[in-house]
């Protein structure tokens, strides 16, 4: 059991920026649930994430997360992420613009057993 979620999420968003799955079976739990703005149904497990992760790629091949900011307690982690790529693709019905983006979020991430069982953003 790991105590510590932290270092576990530094992990989670290198598998986010590098899309090397072999660290996203590392880092969440089968089936973690993946809470999305913008699907009334959670995504489960990694090949849930794999799809968001997909279309984010698709629409912001450069796409970069960073860490800003977390809040710990217990199992959980509250984390402030910024966002950073390039609109090179299609997103939602919008045309690649060409423009960079910045976006900021704020995600809170359940662990057990030094895995993601569950992200709300």
């Amino acid at each position: 059991i790991i105590s510590d979620p932290l270092p576990r999420l530094h992990r989670f968003i290198k598998f986010i920026n590098s899309g090397n799955t072999d660290i996203g079976k590392e880092v969440t739990s089968d089936p973690a649930i993946f809470h999305v703005p913008f699907g009334s149904e959670p995504l489960k497990g990694l090949d849930g994430y794999l799809r968001i992760l997909g279309m984010m790629r698709g629409a912001f091949p450069d796409i970069n997360w960073t860490l800003q900011e977390t809040v710990c307690e217990g199992d959980k982690i509250d984390a402030h992420l910024e966002t950073r790529g390039t609109h090179q693709g299609p997103l939602m019905g919008s045309s690649a613009s060409g423009k960079e983006i910045c976006m900021n979020a704020l995600n809170i991430y359940r662990f057990e057993n030094g895995k993601i069982v569950e992200e709300r953003g």
